[in-house]
């Protein structure tokens, strides 16, 4: 039985302000502030980097202590926010993160790493939480034709209660889809035959058709999206996109001011998505490492012994060509014979990559839990064509979204006998607490879930004992094979948000009432609020953005710092000297991405010798390079230098795009004749 917090009037209220606009910043007061912050304190520098499709100013404020290297060669964090255009929760992390970064506290570490701050991505639909009509808006202020008609923006929302927000519509009618929540009518829900469901209602944004064409709201306020702009995984086929990627001019700027600085390892996009609550999935297209077929090209296929006309997963393919003397000879990687038969843009994130978000998520998560936050509610994915998939699979940095707050999930009675076995609950398993489980046990569950019968009890549990899989791969195994989610997922009653409002935000639902429409069809106007689900009441976020700065400056700790180790000279005799360096990653991310460095979006990492006057180089080149370090990774140079007489000095510099830079000097000693 799910328990119900007891209303908190205080909390409700505070909903009521967020609404009227006191608890989130307007546009115009994020500009204001990034202003402020930028006349009251040196580390700042606010950067214009263009304006949106209305005009307004794409601001960012450059952090970072003065003296010392340039800061736009210095490692770097990119914190970018509500892109979306109604994640205003974004907003307001975004610029507690750079409030605390200019508290006095981080002068070291501001003077190794520059943030890049871009509290308000798109301008244009950043007000639709705070206007006089509390809408959700997502495109600019580009004006589409939608429906093709000659007219812009004709048919959009409509307040029909006068309440100031758009709720929704809902109309009786047996053609529909939606019919109310048996266990709780406020709500609408999809029906699902396999649960006896009879559609009742259309259920649409709240409005009419205003021009008469049959369609109801599809051609209105706001443009192209910018978060459907960018140029990874754009979709052609969706004019919210706009015609092009970079279409959206606040993707096109942004995307230029990244490209020109290839400083960034770190970005971090506060939006709608979280991928540390969900790990990522596919975008979908031909480089998903392993998942989908395709015709193998006819001079490779040749070489590999497949047929042409037939297709096959990269994973067939690697299994026959890894032995190939040709692959074995030259060190060929899976990723470099995807790109060598052309299997497409990489839409899957790297196994190496999700490792780290794996590690990330952990510390993330517990953060969650000592705030009192919920660290068990589910994550939304991001979209083809977005900013954070951009950020990872093109610009080649280590990509998070987050998104700051979400309705968690209401606290349960334990059933008899303790705690029961979910898949979500599995997959905050360890391997070791599956296995304690015991067989019976682990039997019944996948009985209870309705697993498929591949998924026996002694499969799964060799399989986790031997390493092969962990308990949560193998929860969202079961899921991917259609396994219910099993425990409490058929527990009837409201929905979490239902619970949500009536616990904590009781004003976010607006009654249904009935009104006229012009056309004299009836129908009923209410539901939640829109901003409901990303929008939480101020004491609900205060929390949640002390834990999402406290995130950005952890992660901004961990970044790959690149040191010289060692460097030293040995004295061969006759003016020669060996000289050798050893340069490291003295942090716990490395370097680059795998995918970074499989589609070499930044120059490798080198180690460069100088000779001062009166040392030549003997052998070899004057540079030494990797793709990658790893954490705690080593690269390693050595050269044969000649010296005079009187001896001379060497400089050894090593070069990062993001990871930093150093550089040492050896004197060495004069020719002992």
């Amino acid at each position: 039985m799910v328990h119900r917090l007891p209303v908190i009037v205080a909390l409700a209220c505070a909903f009521v302000s967020a609404a009227a606009g006191t608890a989130y910043h307007d546009f115009d007061a994020v500009a204001a502030t990034l202003k402020q912050r930028a006349a009251a304190h040196a580390e700042v520098e606010l950067l214009t980097i263009g304006k949106s499709a209305g005009g307004r100013p794409l601001l960012v404020a450059r952090v970072a202590a003065a003296g010392g290297e340039n800061p736009d060669i210095r490692p770097a964090v990119f914190v970018g926010a509500n892109i979306a255009g109604y994640h205003n929760a974004g907003s307001e992390a975004a610029l507690h993160v750079l409030t605390t970064l200019l508290d006095g506290k981080h002068g070291e570490l501001l003077a190794r790493t520059t943030f890049y701050v871009a509290p308000a991505l798109n301008p244009d639909a950043h007000d639709g939480m705070l206007g006089a009509l509390r809408r959700r808006i997502t495109g600019n202020a580009t004006r589409i034709d939608r429906d093709l008609d000659g007219l812009v923006q004709e048919d959009g929302t409509n307040d029909l209660n006068g309440d100031g927000r758009i709720t929704r519509l809902r109309i009786a009618d047996p053609r529909g889809t939606m019919l109310a929540n048996p266990d709780d009518p406020r709500e609408m829900i999809e029906a699902d035959p396999l649960k006896g469901h009879v559609p009742t209602h259309r259920v649409l944004d709240e409005g009419f058709d205003d021009d008469g064409d049959g369609e109801w709201n599809e051609d209105g306020a706001g443009g192209v999206v910018p978060d459907k702009s960018f140029a990874h995984a754009y979709r052609y086929d969706d004019p919210e996109a706009g015609p092009w990627p970079g279409y959206a001019p606040e993707a096109r700027a942004l995307m230029d001011f990244l490209l020109e600085r290839s400083n960034v390892a770190l970005a971090v996009v506060f939006g709608p998505a979280n991928n540390l609550l969900a790990t990522p999935r596919s975008l979908g297209g031909g480089g998903d490492t392993g998942s989908l077929k395709f015709k193998v090209p006819r001079f490779a296929a040749e070489m590999l012994g497949f047929d042409p006309e037939q297709e096959y997963t990269l994973d067939e393919i690697w299994e026959v060509a890894q032995t190939l003397p040709f692959v074995v000879q030259n060190n060929v990687t899976k990723e470099q014979l995807a790109q060598f038969l052309g299997a497409g843009p990489a839409t899957k994130p790297d196994d190496a990559d999700l490792k780290y978000l794996e590690d990330l998520a952990e510390a993330y998560k517990k953060r969650l839990d000592d705030a009192g936050l919920d660290s068990k509610r589910e994550g939304k994915q991001y979209g083809r064509g977005g900013l954070t998939p951009w950020l990872y699979y093109q610009y080649g940095a280590m990509a998070l979204e987050l998104d700051v707050w979400g309705i968690p999930k209401p606290k349960q009675d334990k059933p008899d006998g303790g705690d029961k076995l979910t898949l979500d609950s599995l997959a905050e398993m360890s391997a070791d607490e599956f296995l304690a489980l015991g067989e019976e046990k682990i039997v019944a569950f996948l009985q209870e879930i309705k697993a498929p019968p591949q998924l026996t009890a002694q499969a799964v549990m060799q399989r986790v004992e031997s390493g092969q899989v962990t308990p949560k791969q193998m929860a969202e195994m079961a899921k991917r094979m259609g396994a219910s989610a099993g425990g409490d997922a058929e527990q009837a009653g409201p929905s979490d948000r239902m619970l949500f409002i009536d616990a904590q935000a009781p004003e976010a639902f607006v009654p249904w009432t009935e009104v006229t429409l012009p056309d004299g069809t009836r129908a009923e106007v209410g539901g939640v609020d829109p901003f409901v689900d990303v929008a939480p009441p101020p004491a609900l976020l205060e929390p949640a953005l002390g834990v999402h700065t406290e995130t950005v400056l952890d992660l901004a700790g961990k970044l790959a710092r690149v040191e010289i180790l060692e460097l030293k000279a040995t004295d061969l005799g006759g003016g020669v000297h060996r000289v050798e360096a050893v340069a490291g990653n003295r942090g716990f991310l490395p370097t680059h991405t795998k995918l970074a460095e499989r589609g070499r979006f930044h120059l490798p990492l080198r180690l460069e010798i100088a000779t001062g006057e009166g040392v030549e180089l003997v052998t070899g080149t004057r540079w030494t390079t990797s793709e990658r370090l790893e954490r705690t990774g080593r690269l390693t140079g050595e050269w044969l230098v000649r010296t005079g007489k009187r001896g001379g000095e060497i400089t050894v510099e090593l070069i990062s795009d993001n990871a930093g830079r150093d550089r040492r000097s050896l004197v060495l000693g004069g020719n002992k004749r």
